[in-house]
């Protein structure tokens, strides 16, 4: 009797699932992107801090944008941007050299993080969402303390929003957990130039 080889698939690369994502995308899903990492650059040039902190804000922005197409295109969030993501935006607070907004960076990913984990217990929000408020809560959280909820708040309203005028059920949260990002912080920067 012989034996049959089972071969397990191996999982796509990163690197693969973004490309695949990108292929499969409208043109005003790829536009979007496009804006979306430029909103994430124009970001940081609104925002105070070191160089550093800027170019980890913009880092940070893209990634997160990138997760959300694949996630558009999967439903599922790739872990190795969400974790790189995360490790950039804990660098980033790093690199201000203050204490305060590095408690604020880890309370912000304790908060926007457990949100979403508190959503997945009572709605079943998948543990890639969880992750991700988690970055984001993290990303934003380093500027202000009430950033991490209010983008999260933000993210849950765009997302029902959207899910009623699409009369959609599903649908893919990692865009409306970026626009939480982005107008959070967008929101940030113009109360710290007024």
């Amino acid at each position: 009797m012989g034996t049959i080889d089972t071969v397990r698939a191996q999982p796509a690369l990163t690197a693969d699932r973004v490309s695949e994502a990108w292929a499969a995308a409208h043109v005003v899903t790829r536009r979007s992107l496009a804006a979306a990492c430029l909103t994430a650059a124009g970001l940081a040039l609104l925002l105070p801090g070191p160089l550093v902190t800027r170019v980890a804000l913009v880092a940070t922005g893209v990634l997160l944008a990138v997760a959300a197409l694949v996630d558009v295109h999967e439903r599922k969030l790739p872990n190795h941007l969400l974790v790189s993501a995360l490790a950039i935006a804990i660098a980033g607070a790093l690199a201000r050299f203050d204490a305060a907004a590095l408690a604020r960076t880890g309370a912000g990913l304790l908060v926007g993080g457990g949100l979403l984990l508190l959503v997945r217990l009572v709605r079943g929000v998948g543990m890639g969402d969880v992750k991700m408020a988690a970055v984001v809560g993290a990303s934003t959280g380093s500027f202000h303390l009430l950033a991490a909820p209010a983008a999260i708040a933000v993210a849950a309203f765009a997302a029902s929003a959207y899910a009623v005028a699409a009369r959609r059920q599903r649908l893919a949260l990692g865009p409306a957990l970026w626009f939480g990002w982005a107008s959070t912080l967008l929101t940030v920067a113009l109360r710290w130039w007024a």
